[in-house]
């Protein structure tokens, strides 16, 4: 019945699809203004991750000579963003239709359909991305299974028929940001674009893992109340994030009174979230084991936070930059390899903390870090080694050298490069 079900949404999909490629093409007639840019990201469902982060920034930065407007598809996150004095629309509201038509510029985590695809033929488009490349994406997907691998290396009416319901797949970005020369070269090869159109800026959303004062104190109050009680009590906060499986099966392999036991003998807490894209759900809540709300911004969480879990997720990269501990949980790592899309990295390779791949290790790896073992100087080594690999910058200018790379890649539309605090331009495309 599902698997009908959706066949049937797919069918209805395709009959949509004649009257949505004309507005496409008829949006490449609208002029487009190089002063009004729109955001959006995954797929107009969240105000989160880079493009969240960027629109924020560019409120401070440009916002005197640009008109800076968020697009979504959830009325709330449009009357949310309403209320606090920034521009937002639906998009099919008629302000967001006006706002997407004329746009000459299209920012997103990760595709244009985050904003409007069928409103962005013309526009100058740059992917925030939304992280980096720990598993096989895009054209690099080698799986036959996967709609993906279809879409780009099926037969020709497969090929056909995916790119009428997924066009933003295969349109490629003007430019796309990454963390470091490797992640850049395979960004390229699975959007396939030039090197040119790759700016290596880190990830506007890990600039607040580097904020201080009144800023911090400001994001305090967004967090969920569970999470806040914790923090000011005092207690080590654990922090498990694990990335989605293609395959949909469960994986929360643990025995969650036991970590719960632990975690009250230490005066620590432990909170999950689970990935956007996970249709999963989580049964171990204890007194200090909790599930976070899907709502959140996790990266405001992240500094507050002493440790991370986490698996096949690019987070661990992110959260790096701390210099605190990571635990990575792999207890379907057989499975994962074989059901879903190949690494790009080997997990166990690139591990800069306890490998765990059973309940028993998790637990036990979890005491290790309240007992603060110290780390080996080899695992040390590997971690400064991997840190550098994958992060080329470690500060709090990401975003500042995103509007540099934008000013830089498309002078028609006038803005100032950013600059940091001695006035140089601080870019780094290719």
């Amino acid at each position: 019945m599902e698997a009908l079900t959706r066949y049937l949404s797919y069918f209805g999909a395709l009959l949509a699809r004649p009257p949505l490629f004309v507005l496409y093409l008829v949006s490449g007639l609208v002029p487009r203004r190089p002063d009004l840019w729109v955001f959006g990201s995954w797929g107009g469902h969240r105000f989160a991750d880079n493009a969240a982060s960027f629109f924020l920034y560019c409120q401070s930065e440009v916002s005197d000579s640009v008109r800076l407007v968020w697009i979504s598809r959830d009325r709330d996150i449009v009357q949310d963003l309403q209320r606090d004095g920034y521009e937002a629309h639906h998009l099919w509201s008629p302000g967001g239709l006006s706002a997407s038509l004329r746009a000459g510029l299209y920012l997103f985590d990760n595709f244009v359909k985050d904003i409007n695809f069928w409103t962005s033929r013309g526009a100058r488009t740059v992917n925030l991305w939304s992280g980096v490349p720990l598993k096989a994406f895009e054209r690099d997907i080698d799986n036959p299974r996967s709609r993906y691998y279809r879409l780009f290396h099926g037969t020709l009416p497969e090929r056909v028929a995916l790119s009428a319901m997924m066009p933003w797949h295969v349109d490629r970005p003007d430019l796309i940001i990454a963390t470091a020369q490797e992640t850049a070269r395979i960004t390229e090869r699975a959007f396939d674009i030039p090197e040119t159109a790759v700016a290596i800026t880190g990830y506007p959303r890990n600039d607040v893992l580097f904020r201080t004062g009144s800023d911090e104190g400001q994001a305090r109050e967004a967090w969920p109340k569970a999470f806040r009680e914790a923090v000011d009590a005092g207690r080590f906060i654990f922090f498990y994030l694990p990335t989605y499986r293609d395959s949909g099966k469960p994986f929360l392999d643990a025995d969650w009174a036991e970590v719960d036991r632990l975690m009250e003998r230490n005066n620590a807490s432990l909170f999950l979230k689970l990935h956007p894209d996970d249709r999963g759900s989580f049964h171990g809540e204890g007194a200090h084991v909790a599930e976070l709300p899907q709502g959140i911004d996790i990266y405001d969480l992240l500094t507050a936070t002493d440790a991370l879990i986490s698996d096949y997720s690019s987070i661990i990269f992110d959260f790096m930059m701390l210099g605190r501990p990571i635990i990575h949980y792999l207890p379907d790592l057989d499975e994962y390899r074989t059901s879903s899309r190949k690494m790009v990295f080997d997990p166990i390779e690139i591990a800069v903390g306890p490998v765990c791949q059973t309940a028993e290790a998790f637990t036990e790896a979890l005491a290790s870090v309240l007992a603060d073992t110290p780390v080996a100087p080899d695992v040390a080594a590997r971690w400064a080694e991997t840190r550098k690999r994958m992060n080329r910058h470690n500060d709090g200018g990401s975003n500042r050298r995103v509007l540099s790379a934008i000013a830089e890649r498309f002078p028609e539309l006038g803005v100032s490069p950013g600059r940091d605090h001695e006035g140089q331009s601080r870019t780094g495309v290719g």
